[in-house]
């Protein structure tokens, strides 16, 4: 197969009207075959991945890079999602990346660090406070009465208060810490303060962490820094522990939400998970599958790549178009179609090979927890405003931005 500069789709693709819904160009594209050129922001060509199988293997291949410092990365925002614009005052620098945006040992070095606070041990030791922090936000949805948007309710403030155990927040800071982490996901007027105070309140923590250690992820980072664990300069503390602020709190958020729309959408569906809820692990599996929110994940090749009846030539850019990918008919029957008894479910949600989501367990037990314990609680869920008055959109990840429900 060829394609001439002139058909040619130009990526990004808007998103659709439903937020979770495959963009069509990606469906264009996926109709076409597994891989496609297409043109980036700033002219060049590169590639979409739409295919299930083709997207492993190139998210496993060493060949395919994430360093985003690479000239010939792909150019398709202003700022990428789950970082903020480069500016010459911004607090996390480009040259200062965090370990998402490196390969091979340096990935590697700084990931195992972080690795050893979401163990299944660890995430299943984390699980009753879990279901503390859901039943007390259930509470006060309940004591202010319906209705309430769920997000601002009950999405939004779920991760970020399991943030502050998990890095160590002190008891007295910790309303003004998750205050801050929920605005890491509003608009720019209200991210970008936000952003700052966390810039500002996070080196000062991590002084008071290496002179008073506990037992959580930022003192361990520390101990490991200063014992020569690891070679961690104070920038990289700071960027490690906004990677995990920024990327956790927008997709747990996204995922709560839009899970509870797309069960909302489906009360067949519904109604077999309140039937049987242990069915929970294999609904919060599909349902990563459906919404896929991260969306894509953006590569350079540094050499040429045979795949398929493709050759991607090194310095192109790369796009695996994950959300596309979870619904590509060759690995999934019917995969249009919200199924929460879905066996064999090999989705790439939380992306695959080196760079898979560090914190899947802990991402996991959270959606696990949080959907059972809503409709347990609150079986007569339903929406409060007609299905198309929701509003979409968000900065890095499209969703619903408000979810008004009654009960």
């Amino acid at each position: 197969m060829s394609d001439t500069a002139d058909q040619l789709l130009a990526y990004p693709f808007k998103g659709e009207a439903c937020p979770y819904d495959v963009p069509a160009g990606y469906k264009h594209l996926q109709e076409k075959g597994p891989i496609n050129r297409v043109t980036f922001l700033d002219g060049s060509e590169g590639w979409v991945v739409t295919g299930h199988e083709e997207a492993r293997a190139l998210l496993s291949d060493p060949r395919i890079s994430a360093d985003r410092s690479n000239p010939n990365f792909p150019q398709t925002a202003k700022y990428a999602p789950g970082m903020p614009p480069v500016t010459t005052n911004d607090p996390m620098p480009r040259e200062e990346r965090t370990f998402s945006y490196m390969d091979g040992e340096e990935h590697s070095s700084q990931r195992r660090l972080v690795i050893p606070s979401f163990t299944v041990r660890q995430v299943k030791a984390m699980r009753p406070l879990m279901q503390q922090v859901a039943d007390e936000l259930i509470d006060k949805m309940v004591a202010t009465g319906s209705p309430v948007d769920l997000i601002s309710a009950y999405a939004a403030p779920f991760s970020p208060t399991m943030l502050t155990h998990i890095l160590g927040i002190p008891e007295a800071e910790r309303e003004f810490f998750q205050q801050r982490v929920q605005s890491l996901a509003a608009p720019m007027e209200h991210m970008m303060p936000a952003l700052l105070d966390l810039a500002g309140y996070l080196p000062g923590l991590l002084e008071k962490k290496t002179a008073e250690p506990g037992q959580d992820l930022l003192s361990s980072l520390v101990s490991r820094s200063e014992d020569g664990t690891a070679e961690l300069t104070p920038q990289n503390l700071l960027n490690t522990t906004m990677l995990v602020l920024i990327s956790g709190n927008e997709s747990s958020m996204t995922m709560i939400s839009l899970g509870v729309l797309a069960l909302l959408d489906n009360p067949e569906q519904l109604a077999a998970f309140r039937a049987n809820p242990e069915l929970a692990p294999s609904l919060v599996q599909e349902l990563l599958r459906y919404l896929s929110v991260g969306g894509s994940a953006l590569r350079v090749a540094t050499e040429d790549i045979e795949i398929g009846d493709r050759l991607i030539r090194a310095g192109e850019g790369v796009v695996i178009g994950i959300k596309a990918a979870n619904r590509d008919p060759k690995a999934f029957p019917d995969p249009e179609a919200l199924d929460v008894r879905r066996g064999d479910n090999q989705h790439i949600a939380f992306s695959h090979g080196p760079h898979t989501c560090v914190a899947q367990n802990f991402a996991t037990a959270l959606l696990e927890t949080a959907f059972t314990t809503l409709f347990a609680r609150l079986p007569e869920l339903r929406l409060a405003v007609p299905r198309e008055e929701l509003p979409v959109g968000g900065m890095g990840l499209w969703r619903v931005t408000e979810l008004p429900v009654t009960w």
